[in-house]
């Protein structure tokens, strides 16, 4: 029977954060391009204006950026340069450069969550409001902080769970074509579905010639 691992993301609290953050994005959303929209018909048919509504669309353009930015951290998805990605072969090799850079994007975050948690802080203090329709500016500000701090919560967990499954399976990305893994990896996880550079350049090569064909 194979070993069972706890995992985070079968969990209720998984589930309930992951749907929060979708809420507030629809939300933010409908209501930044409701307001949009309905000033420029109160502006353009109506002869008239919305007072206040570039307020109203700061307190919902907060949350929707901050929460997106939240997401792309849930679903790993943020855009990134892996040019290495094309030079390298070596499965573990490519896991271990992937790993330093999940650990610096950490490091990268905690101290902008640091400033921003400062932000935060300050904007509670000091209890501003906006000009017109004197709206507290804590409430827009402070998705600054909690969108990082969802977004170090993310980071973190996958940069934990990536090191898990690089122990106990070998790898944790997913491989690419040509990729490989030593015939000393190969020995030590048995199991793994990586071929080894000699397989790998057989397979290549196979392919290869069933092109040409």
């Amino acid at each position: 029977m194979p070993e069972k691992h706890f995992d985070l993301t079968q969990t209720a609290f998984w589930n309930i954060l992951q749907n929060i953050v979708k809420v507030v994005m629809i939300i933010g959303s409908v209501a930044s391009t409701a307001c949009m929209c309905y000033s420029v018909i109160l502006r353009y048919i109506f002869k008239a204006n919305f007072y206040g509504s570039d307020e109203v669309i700061m307190l919902f353009a907060f949350w929707l950026y901050f929460m997106g930015a939240v997401y792309g951290s849930y679903e790993d998805s943020h855009i990134k340069a892996d040019l290495l990605n094309v030079y390298i072969k070596n499965l573990r090799a490519k896991d271990i450069l992937a790993l330093v850079a999940q650990f610096l994007t950490i490091v990268v975050n905690t101290i902008v969550l640091i400033w921003a948690f400062r932000y935060f802080r300050a904007e509670i203090a000091k209890w501003g409001r906006s000009t017109a329709l004197k709206i507290p500016l804590v409430i827009p500000k402070s998705a600054v902080f909690f969108g990082f701090a969802l977004m170090e919560f993310y980071h973190v967990y996958y940069f934990i769970h990536n090191i898990l499954l690089y122990h106990r399976k070998g790898h944790f990305s997913e491989p690419h074509p040509g990729d490989y893994v030593s015939d000393a990896v190969k020995a030590k996880y048995p199991d793994i579905d990586v071929p080894t550079k000699a397989e790998a350049a057989s397979i290549v090569a196979a392919e290869s010639r069933e092109e040409d064909e």
